[in-house]
């Protein structure tokens, strides 16, 4: 599940294909892809850069290509071979290679101020970067409503950008928060406990391999994943549900660790 570690994976990746180099062929069924792909043929690529969960390429032209891989997207590199016919919604193609996009309908050039603003400017923080701006993460936070679940604080990309469902699920168990609890019952220490946590594990895991929560990668994670099988804390039996707003996702708890308050 892409998530923001998935884009800084993907970035590395693609780097060698593209940093530098001049776009020579684009490909791709995404309309804004086929629209200025004029201005992206023939383009030096400036930067491969990323945000929470998303991922920018960005042309000496002054455009953007966007991507965000949602819940079932791949970025895929070769470092040659033919330009294949299929449902890629993005195709760049350069003297090192070939980077493809499918599995998500997120894809999109324009010029990149404008993707910038409409995409970037609603985002939080990102919890990834290397500086983390706690000053509008205290601003952001302060605004989510208090009805607010701590599963659904933890994924609203507006407060704190990089969090998906995996880590949703790490995090509140690691801070001993039912998933289920309104964020309106806990002090705003335990917000900032959040983001904290969400940052170290995420930061943690920009290395490649096998995504870690638990210190130990034979046993990797501490919930997600595990339904009926035993708290690696407690012996508990962890448990599942289908569970947030405005979309339920699946939700894995400990009910002795995080107890519903």
């Amino acid at each position: 599940m892409p998530e923001g570690d998935s884009y800084v994976h993907a970035a590395y990746a693609a780097r060698p294909i593209l940093l530098d180099e001049e776009i020579v062929a684009v490909e791709g069924s995404a309309p804004s892809i086929r629209r200025y792909s004029s201005r992206i043929v023939g383009s030096t690529v400036g930067e491969v850069r990323t945000y929470g969960k998303h991922l920018f390429v960005d042309l000496d032209s002054g455009y953007s290509v966007h991507v965000h891989l949602a819940m079932n997207g791949t970025l895929r590199v070769r470092s040659s071979g033919p330009v294949r016919p299929g449902p890629a919604r993005l195709v760049l193609v350069t003297e090192q290679g070939i980077v493809t996009v499918s599995g998500t309908k997120d894809v999109e050039a324009d010029r990149t101020p404008a993707l910038d603003a409409r995409v970037l400017e609603p985002l939080g923080p990102d919890l990834i970067a290397d500086e983390f701006d706690w000053t509008d993460f205290e601003r952001r936070a302060r605004k989510a409503g208090p009805d607010i679940s701590v599963a659904d604080f933890l994924l609203d990309q507006r407060v704190m950008a990089g969090v998906g469902n995996v880590y949703k699920n790490e995090v509140a168990f690691l801070e001993r928060l039912n998933p289920m609890q309104s964020i309106g019952t806990l002090e705003f220490e335990r917000l900032r406990a959040m983001a904290e946590r969400s940052r170290t594990l995420l930061r943690a895991n920009r290395r490649p391999g096998k995504r870690v929560t638990t210190g130990d990668w034979r046993r990797s994670l501490w919930v997600y994943g595990r339904e009926g099988r035993p708290c690696r804390r407690c012996g508990t039996t962890i448990r599942q549900t289908w569970f947030g707003a405005p979309e339920p996702r699946v939700t894995y708890w400990c009910p002795r660790c995080q107890p519903a308050d």
